[in-house]
């Protein structure tokens, strides 16, 4: 814990891309903490962090060391708290919660990362091209979020990259036939047909 300008602060292990959302969504504008963030407009994830600064878990402290027994969480971050908080609960997380808070932070960032991929894949089945559109979007790197992590991520989801791409072929089809209709070229009985063939 470290204290600046009235300023009270959790510092917790997370991983380059974790801290790099972070950073984009919730930095606080100080000259003197630049790793400094507020997660209070976030409810759901104030919440969770709050729960476990309030009633502390232990479970797992033996099976994690000072980063979470993660050897990817290279990457320190200062969570700003309030000073009651700090004067009734502490300034510390234990190993176990500081570990669950890195690790739901880290789905976060993969929900963010294969809703933004699943989309992209149906209109570009190339899984590079999508990951280098996903940096440009989101503001990543190699160095943040490296492209093989990502595509190990991608092959490990349960999402059928094979019905991705009939799924947008049928629904240009789809789109195609309905242009068509409305505008005269075919009939009410021609678009049923259409619609009725499989591609």
């Amino acid at each position: 814990m470290k204290k600046k300008k009235d300023r009270f602060v959790v510092w917790i292990w997370v991983a380059p891309y974790v801290k790099h959302y972070l950073m984009t969504n919730f930095k606080v504008d100080d000259s003197d903490w630049e790793d400094l963030v507020n997660i209070s407009s976030d409810k759901g994830l104030d919440l969770f962090f709050r729960h476990r600064l309030i009633k502390p878990t232990h479970r797992y402290d033996k099976r994690y060391d000072q980063r979470g027994d993660c050897k990817f969480r290279t990457c320190k971050v200062a969570l700003e708290i309030s000073k009651s908080d700090f004067y009734q609960y502490g300034w510390s997380l234990s190993p176990t919660d500081e570990a669950n808070l890195a690790y739901m932070l880290e789905v976060r960032c993969r929900t963010i990362l294969m809703t933004y991929l699943t989309a992209a894949y149906l209109v570009t089945p190339i899984l590079s091209e999508c990951i280098r559109k996903f940096y440009e979007v989101f503001k990543y790197n190699e160095d943040l979020w490296p492209s093989d992590s990502i595509r190990r991520i991608w092959h490990r989801s349960d999402v059928d990259k094979h019905s991705l791409k009939l799924d947008i072929s049928d629904k240009i089809s789809k789109i195609v036939v309905d242009n068509l209709y409305k505008n005269g070229t075919i009939s009410q009985i021609g678009k049923n047909n259409y619609e009725a063939t499989t591609i």
